[in-house]
């Protein structure tokens, strides 16, 4: 056997999202990657391709939820499709899955187009320990770098689309709501993956507290579900507004809360952002505008396209709030059931697949 098909060439490049680290497709370059990444064997790499039309060299099929997610390639995501039996054992899973990635890295998909062969590849770290964002903070040593920089600094997210539905696997620089939005089918999600709503009102004292506690009652035995508020205008630490109080106590719900500044950080960190008029979208768009996608107004949710505004009762009277937790409660109930269903697995769901994808 030829020396450099025992010891494939290593090699470390930019993507749109995270430094990568890989070799071209054969069974040494699987066994090379394990062995300096300290992977367990029992996940697999991915496979990374300059176009989309090379695709179907690898898999077996590709399921018509793919052409409602073509759009978002080349881009941050990895797609698992049922793999052909060629694949070498390490990149096809015990499940004849495989991987696809095509990062939206012009100068990386070009040399891959120019070496006629896939690569395999994933994040430019030992597996656990922190992904490093750019080139020169990679502790690897290669045989050969591929100069640039890269991109968002969020790995890629990744779906098993192989039954034709949607089953996450990692969050990444793609949103959930985005995905869900452009094949108009609702995703389910890995049992270890935790899902972060967050309520967005004014002062954060009234509307989105009251629409936070209550969702946290709904939800309590959800533990993979995070539910937060906060205010676009918040003095931060305030109590709660004196009769959202009551009306939650009236529920028999808490009402200990203090209001938090809506800032860029809690916006990343959400999944889902609801909020009750258009102003609080517009501002969260101004501090954050690639999160836009998650924003969903709360009246909204999974009923219809008409704007349904949540108003402000703070400085209205008992009434005037009791109206509005009853519009939140509703729409909660919406919530509710979609949350639950994200965790609700069928048929092949249930055998969890231990399928860590490129984090590049």
């Amino acid at each position: 056997m030829k020396k450099e098909e025992q010891e494939p060439e290593l090699l470390l490049f930019p993507t749109d999202t995270v430094p990568g680290i890989g070799c071209f497709l054969s069974r040494d370059c699987v066994a090379k990657l394990r062995k300096i990444k300290k992977r367990p064997e029992d996940k697999p790499f991915p496979i990374v391709l300059s176009d989309t039309k090379d695709i179907k060299k690898y898999v077996k099929e590709t399921p018509s939820i793919y052409e409602k997610l073509k759009s978002f390639l080349p881009g941050g995501l990895t797609l698992i499709f049922k793999g052909k039996n060629n694949l070498p054992e390490g990149v096809l899973s015990k499940e004849g899955k495989v991987g696809i990635r095509i990062p939206a890295h012009k100068e990386l998909r070009e040399f891959i187009r120019k070496s006629e062969t896939a690569l395999i590849a994933t994040s430019a770290n030992v597996s656990g320990a922190a992904t490093p964002r750019n080139l020169q903070d990679v502790d690897f040593n290669a045989d050969k770098i591929l100069e640039g920089k890269s991109g968002s600094g969020k790995p890629s997210t990744v779906i098993d689309i192989s039954n034709n539905s949607l089953l996450i696997y990692r969050k990444g620089a793609i949103p959930i709501l985005e995905i869900e939005k452009a094949t108009e089918k609702e995703a389910k999600l890995s049992e270890n993956i935790e899902f972060n709503v967050l309520f967005v009102c004014a002062a954060n004292m009234c509307r989105s507290p009251m629409a936070e506690i209550h969702l946290k009652y709904l939800i309590g035995d959800l533990k993979q579900v995070n539910v937060r508020s906060a205010g676009i205008s918040a003095i931060t630490g305030s109590p709660i507004y004196k009769l959202a109080g009551e009306v939650l106590t009236e529920e028999n719900l808490t009402a200990e809360h203090t209001s938090t500044l809506l800032t860029k950080p809690i916006i990343e960190w959400a999944d889902l952002i609801f909020v009750m008029e258009p102003i609080h979208e517009k501002y969260i768009t101004f501090l954050s505008s690639e999160d836009k996608s998650k924003i969903e107004f709360l009246r909204n949710f999974k009923t219809t396209n008409k704007q349904y505004l949540v108003g402000d009762p703070a400085g209205k009277n008992m009434e005037a709030c009791r109206k509005t937790f009853q519009m939140i409660k509703k729409s909660n109930k919406q919530i509710e059931t979609y949350l639950r269903n994200k965790y609700k697995k069928t048929g092949n769901e249930l055998a969890h697949l231990t399928y860590i994808a490129c984090s590049s």
